[in-house]
């Protein structure tokens, strides 16, 4: 083992029915009074406290005669050892059974890490890293090891990597496993696909796709580009749905049997869809969050919440771009993409809280509210992904306006690479504001100051038409009706609750505000077992309540907390809280959705 690094870590699974991970730990110079050794309580893009120390079940630290030394434990997620002369090595087992993209997760098909969840940081010594990663013996033949980190030298079952520090280590995702592998290069940068699990994906469609969203976005932003290799991971599951980005890379986590299949030549799936938007909405986060990003992000600390009212410019303007690239590369036409906007609208239409939480608000409070989210959230919050989309759709629509077709939204974001990205220098609350007035000469103060700062109704409906688009609302046709489209039939009774099978009836999951579940007095947790004297079951609840007359109170049976209780449903119409969106003029419209990259 090389002298030159100041930190070497070893990574091993040490079980893979345990789901353990074992990490050696060697500091070689550590601070004379004693190390202190922390895990960060969060992982950046996912904004809440995880607290990855609680999975640590061992720690064990000795000398460079291997005698063992004292540890004190200081908090939740820090350690201090005994001083020693020498080096130090630190032991720990690791528990990892997240299946999810921001900790770690071992099964018998991978073995997937964050730095986050497994690298204990030396408080206090600088310098580059090294790290062993080792293939479980048994596994030696048939699985392998794929991350952005960079690789120094490998034998049959351990490659090692280094990094430059402790910052760039733990943001650099590992999975080892049963891999898919494909590589392209576009513009002097090698992209990697990995799929980890078995999967019967058509592989080389997918790559071929990625690479129109790929050069989508490396056009999109002024060069130079700031990775020259990154890798997509996607972590296959049956069911599951997720994206973290990361400076040079990505994961994903997908259901492995919603990839498009050799069998499925030229169909578009709207799961196959869905993902193309994942992969698009993380790779474009490799500027627009990982360098681009608020003042309160740069070298910002992983102990604690970190807070910025700005996170509507990255969700929301990436949650524009990820599906609207898809129309621009031609993966996708006008009406799809028509249909993917009218989701996010239909989103927005049925949620309460867009009236009551300004999108400003949402991005601080995204630790306590967005991201523990309970039955109350529809009512009381806004999601900063789905209004800051909302905002940005304005934005370019608004920009496309005001310059007579010669500016669009997309300008707006590569000025703020050219001038925060790219220099390394935060965004301020105004910066959206700043940039328009500077380089576009576009006064949209008193727009943002109402869309950012305020609940009002933002003029989407009005600028859609200016653009040969019409915003049409009708009522949901079914419970899992997520809008974009119009549709032949639709409920005729306001429910106004949401609800999922149980034997005996249905239970409620979540009661919207001032709706007829609401004013009847239905709660979260409640069992409805009859309307109007007929049993409900979840197949039924809506044929039942779209046979009664309007305005007529209905008795509803129901077990709250195991008692039978007794309340009236006033039978009301069902609110057209549904969108999709209709070409009234073809020429308007092409001026927006007709561009391609």
């Amino acid at each position: 083992m090389p002298d030159t690094h100041a930190v070497h870590y070893h990574v091993a699974v040490s079980s893979v029915a345990g789901h353990y991970f074992h990490v050696s730990q060697t500091i070689y110079q550590p601070t004379p009074q004693g190390q202190k050794l922390t895990l960060p309580a969060w992982i950046p893009g996912s904004y809440m406290i995880r607290d990855f120390a609680k999975n640590i079940v061992s720690i064990q630290a000795y000398d460079s005669d291997n005698n063992r030394l004292d540890i004190e434990k200081l908090d939740k997620q820090s350690w201090q050892v005994a001083a020693t002369a020498g080096l130090l090595r630190v032991e720990t087992l690791i528990y990892a059974f997240d299946l999810s993209v921001r900790s770690a997760f071992i099964s018998d098909e991978y073995a997937f890490f964050n730095g986050t969840s497994v690298f204990l940081q030396a408080v206090g010594v600088d310098g580059s890293i090294s790290v062993d990663i080792t293939i479980p013996t048994e596994k030696a033949l048939t699985w392998q090891i794929a991350t952005a980190l960079k690789q120094t030298s490998s034998n049959d079952i351990t490659k090692q990597f280094s990094a430059k520090d402790y910052t760039q280590l733990i943001d650099q995702p590992v999975v080892i496993g049963n891999l898919t592998a494909h590589q392209f290069e576009l513009e002097g940068v090698t992209f990697e696909f990995v799929l980890a699990g078995d999967n019967l994906a058509d592989v080389p469609r997918i790559c071929q796709d990625l690479k129109k969203i790929c050069l989508h976005h490396l056009h999109l932003f002024s060069p130079p580009c700031p990775v020259d290799r990154y890798v997509f991971i996607t972590l296959l599951c049956e069911n599951g749905f997720g994206g973290l980005e990361h400076m040079d890379s990505t994961v994903l986590q997908y259901a492995r049997h919603a990839l498009p299949s050799e069998h499925e030549k030229g169909k578009v799936s709207d799961e196959y869809r869905t993902f193309l938007s994942l992969c698009s909405h993380e790779l474009f986060h490799t500027w627009h969050v990982k360098r681009t990003k608020p003042q309160a992000f740069i070298d910002m600390q992983l102990s604690a919440e970190v807070y910025s009212e700005q996170l509507w410019i990255y969700e929301g303007f990436t949650s524009y771009v990820d599906d609207i690239s898809l129309l621009r590369t031609k993966l996708i036409d006008e009406n799809s993409y028509l249909e993917l906007l009218g989701q996010t609208l239909t989103r927005l239409a049925r949620n309460p809280g867009n009236t009551k939480q300004t999108v400003t608000e949402s991005s601080f409070d995204a630790w306590t509210r967005f991201y523990q989210q309970d039955a109350s959230a529809a009512n009381n919050i806004v999601s900063y992904y789905a209004k800051g989309c909302e905002i940005a759709l304005c934005l370019d629509l608004k920009m496309r306006l005001g310059s007579q077709h010669k500016y669009t939204i997309f300008d707006l974001i590569d000025k703020l690479w050219q001038e925060f990205g790219s220099q390394s220098i935060g965004t301020q609350n105004n910066s959206i504001q700043y940039l328009l007035d500077k380089h576009f000469d576009l006064d949209l103060d008193a727009f943002l100051q109402d869309a950012l700062y305020s609940t009002k109704a933002l003029p989407t409906d009005i600028l859609l038409r200016e653009f040969g688009v019409k915003l049409i609302y009708r009522p949901r046709n079914n419970g899992s009706d997520k809008g974009g489209k119009p549709a032949d039939d639709h409920l005729k009774v306001d429910f106004g609750a949401m609800t999922s099978a149980q034997p005996t009836g249905v239970k409620i999951t979540q009661v919207i505000e001032n709706s007829t579940s609401y004013i009847a007095g239905l709660q979260v947790g409640d069992i409805v077992i009859a309307i109007d004297n007929w049993q409900i079951q979840q197949q039924n609840l809506h044929a039942i309540l779209d046979k009664q007359a309007f305005n007529k109170i209905v008795p509803v049976h129901l077990l709250r907390e195991g008692k039978l209780t007794e309340l009236k449903l006033s039978i009301q119409p069902a609110k057209r809280d549904t969108v999709y969106l209709q070409i009234i003029d073809e020429q308007k419209a092409h001026a927006w959705l007709g561009q391609s990259e």
